[in-house]
């Protein structure tokens, strides 16, 4: 009787509990969807806007560890197979089977991650545990998303007299005649310009708010951007162009919810899929769920491309995915060795080459 007794006392404890309002906190409240959005002139219900918790001082709270990895395999432009599709006609079955496909790509692809011949069955590889994912789910088929047509507007002839010289010029040497051939990550200076953008591995990020700076780091370079935000007590204009950077001049706005980042000043030595010292970025960053920040940039660069061009990228929140340290200098042999390489070649009276089909030693050896 005794235990009958405390059930039912625990029953009717459980009931009341269940009957008192649960206290929400105001992160919680804010950072909802709109439970019941009003109509439109059509009768459709709206959109539903997602509505970001806010700091203490009332900034949207975009800031967190990120991760890119399940984006690795998107291609940066659209494809020919979907010519006259925009983003989001794609439906969420095309997405599912590009992802399988992908997928499947990916791991048949691993081994050749950083470099190789297929036809020599060569890969400079790196570890397979150094790949971030051979599993991606993709949440888009490509990013590009103005122009219309998925992809970067035409070069301008002032691009392409560049680029023919600075070929020819590279046709009377070797990819290791010096330490100057090498990239700037091949010499562990940066990665590239700072953008959200990922390779096959080291795709982490974070972002810090405090109310006077934003601060941008990311795993694969070296620095952190420490961005001052216009309208605070730390705001600044541009620097001069003649203080350039490799990662360029940030400054940063509110628009809305959205943190609009500027950023302009590059270094010569600076790149961007073509682009160099009169690069500008417009970076977007809006949080879009409780695990989502979009990231939309608009880069132009009127001696690089005949119009500015916009891509779009996801991040996505992941304390999983921290970042580690990323010490290119210590114990790394690899710029040493690529040089090394380059005066084996030079006894050989070849040019070195980053294409190993195109080493001349192999075709001799065929």
């Amino acid at each position: 009787m005794a235990v009958v007794k405390r059930y039912a006392i625990l029953l009717g404890a459980v009931a009341l509990v269940a009957l008192i309002p649960r206290p929400v906190s105001l992160a919680a409240q804010a950072q909802t969807t709109v439970r019941k959005p009003s109509p439109t002139a059509t009768g459709a219900p709206a959109t539903r806007k997602f509505l970001p918790k806010r700091l203490p001082w009332g900034d949207p709270d975009i800031s967190g560890n990120f991760s890119t990895r399940n984006e690795l395999g998107t291609p940066f432009e659209r494809p020919d197979e979907f010519a006259g599709k925009r983003i989001e006609d794609i439906t969420p079955q095309e997405q599912a089977a590009i992802n399988e496909q992908r997928q499947q790509e990916q791991a048949a692809n691993a081994a050749f991650a950083g470099g190789g011949s297929r036809q020599y069955g060569i890969a400079i590889g790196v570890p397979i545990h150094w790949l971030d994912s051979l599993d991606s789910v993709n949440s888009r088929p490509w990013f590009v998303t103005d122009p219309p047509d998925g992809r970067i507007p035409p070069l301008t002839e002032e691009a392409r007299q560049r680029n023919a010289t600075a070929a020819s010029a590279r046709r009377e040497r070797g990819t290791a005649d010096s330490f100057t051939d090498r990239s700037l990550w091949d010499r562990c200076i940066i990665r590239n310009v700072p953008t959200m953008f990922m390779g096959f591995y080291g795709a982490s990020f974070q972002i810090l708010q405090t109310k006077e700076y934003v601060a941008i780091r990311y795993e694969m370079v070296h620095e952190t951007r420490i961005i001052p935000i216009e309208g605070r007590g730390a705001a600044r204009p541009h620097n001069s162009a003649i203080l350039r950077t490799y990662f360029g001049d940030a400054t940063a706005r509110w628009e809305g919810d959205a943190l609009v980042v500027d950023t302009t000043n590059f270094r010569k030595e600076s790149e961007f899929r073509g682009a160099h010292e009169y690069l500008h970025l417009s970076e977007r960053f809006t949080r879009t769920a409780p695990n989502k920040v979009e990231v939309t940039t608009t880069v132009e660069d009127p001696h690089t491309w005949t119009r500015p061009w916009t891509y779009s990228l996801p991040i996505t929140e992941d304390d999983g995915q921290p970042i580690f340290e990323y010490a290119c200098h210590e114990g790394n042999y690899g710029l040493r060795n690529i040089l090394s390489a380059g005066r084996a070649d030079d006894r050989k009276g070849i040019k070195s080459s980053n294409s190993v089909d195109d080493q001349a030693d192999l075709k001799n050896d065929e």
